[in-house]
């Protein structure tokens, strides 16, 4: 599978919509948990408890990601930044879906 997608981004067109797919998808995502977490706040305890939770739920997910990263793609990837980069982009979102489930769950009600 990762040599398959290896050789879609060598086409062009296909490599630059890799690149701003996973660019759009990080930014939206940065900018989601930022604004649950403005919302959500961090002067009292239960504020805190939320961050360390989805802070833990990212740290799992990009650990996860990065060890399948190392197992399964091979060493002549041409492309591996670019796989990197979708690594961290599905880890901030993760980290907005899990801020924004907080948010609705326990401050929408």
């Amino acid at each position: 599978m990762i040599e398959l997608l290896d050789n879609w981004l060598e086409i062009s067109g296909n490599f630059n919509l890799f690149v701003g797919m996973t660019t759009a998808v990080a930014l939206l995502s940065a900018a989601a948990y930022t604004y649950f977490f403005s919302k959500i706040g961090k002067t009292d305890e239960y504020g805190v408890k939320i961050r360390l939770n989805v802070t833990n739920r990212m740290f799992s997910t990009l650990m996860g990601l990065l060890i399948l990263f190392v197992l399964l793609v091979p060493q002549n990837t041409e492309h591996f930044r670019q796989m990197l980069l979708l690594c961290f982009s599905m880890t901030a979102l993760v980290g907005a879906v899990s801020a924004g489930y907080f948010y609705v769950r326990d401050f929408k009600s």
